[in-house]
C-alpha cells in the first residue's frame, strides 16, 4: 500500500507519518481483464489510484459510441474530480488488463487534505498541470479547427493564381468566424507546415496545393503531370 501511494504525485512528498496515515484509510481492488470499474454518472466512491496494470476511462453515447479519453497506468489516478468536488463520475473506467488499484473515499480523501496541508498542495499542483496541458489541447485542435477554415479560403482565393492577395486579418478573421491574432497564428501554422509562404503587401505564395485541400477538406487533384510536361492546349 505504501509503496502504490508513494508512486502517485499526490502522497509522492507527503511525510512518512502522512503517508502512513493515508495508507491506514486506503483500500485495495483488483479487477479482472475487462471488468467494470464504475459507469459514467455513478454515484462516486472516491479517488482511484493504480498499483498494477492499466485502466482505460471513456465515455459513451446513447446510442453505445465510446470515445476513449486516456489510459491510465501505475503511479496514476482517475475520477480525481468527482471524488474532489462529490459530483457522479464523469466518465466510465474498465481493466484494460488484470489491475490492481487502491482506493481512497472521498471524505478519507479531505479529510487527509486537511489534516495534511501537504497532501492539498500536491493535488492543487497536479490538477493545475493537468489544466495547463487540457487547455494547451484546447488551444492546439481550435487552431487546426481555424486552420481548416483559413485553408479553404485561401483555396479558393488561389484558384486562378499561385500568389494571391489576402484580405486584411480582420476581415480573414470575420470570414472564417474567429479573431485577428488566432488567424495570425494560423496562417503562421500554415506556413511552418510548408503549405504556404507568407510575402510582403498581403501576398501569400500557395506552396503545396495538394496539402492545402486536405486541409481545407477538398478533394486534391487524383493525378498530376510529371515534370516537365504541359497540357496540349
Amino acid at each position: 500500500m505504501l509503496a502504490a501511494l508513494r508512486r502517485h504525485p499526490y502522497f509522492a512528498y507527503l511525510p512518512p507519518a502522512a503517508l502512513a496515515d493515508a495508507a491506514r484509510r486506503a483500500s485495495v481492488v483488483t479487477y479482472r481483464r475487462g471488468a467494470l470499474i464504475f459507469q459514467q454518472r455513478e454515484e462516486a466512491r472516491g479517488l482511484f489510484l493504480v498499483a498494477e496494470g492499466a485502466v482505460r476511462v471513456f465515455t459513451a453515447s446513447a446510442e453505445g459510441r465510446e470515445q476513449v479519453l486516456h489510459h491510465v497506468g501505475p503511479g496514476e489516478s482517475f475520477n480525481d474530480v468527482a471524488a474532489l468536488d462529490g459530483g457522479r463520475c464523469p466518465a466510465s473506467a474498465q481493466a484494460l488488463e488484470p489491475a490492481t488499484v487502491v482506493v481512497v473515499s472521498r471524505q478519507d480523501l479531505l479529510m487527509l487534505m486537511h489534516r495534511h496541508p501537504a497532501l492539498a498542495v500536491s493535488v492543487v499542483r497536479v490538477l493545475s498541470a493537468r489544466l495547463r496541458e487540457l487547455a494547451g489541447l484546447v488551444e492546439d485542435l481550435s487552431l487546426r479547427q481555424v486552420a481548416a477554415r483559413v485553408a479553404a479560403v485561401l483555396a479558393r482565393l488561389g484558384a486562378g493564381s499561385s500568389t494571391p492577395t489576402l484580405p486584411t486579418r480582420q476581415e480573414l478573421a470575420a470570414m472564417v468566424g474567429t479573431v485577428r491574432e488566432v488567424v495570425t497564428r494560423a496562417l503562421r501554422h500554415l506556413e511552418r507546415a510548408g503549405v504556404i509562404r507568407l510575402g510582403p503587401r498581403a501576398r501569400v505564395t500557395i506552396v503545396d496545393r495538394n496539402a492545402l485541400a486536405r486541409l481545407a477538406g477538398l478533394t486534391p487533384p487524383s493525378s498530376q503531370l510529371p515534370a516537365g510536361r504541359r497540357r496540349a492546349p
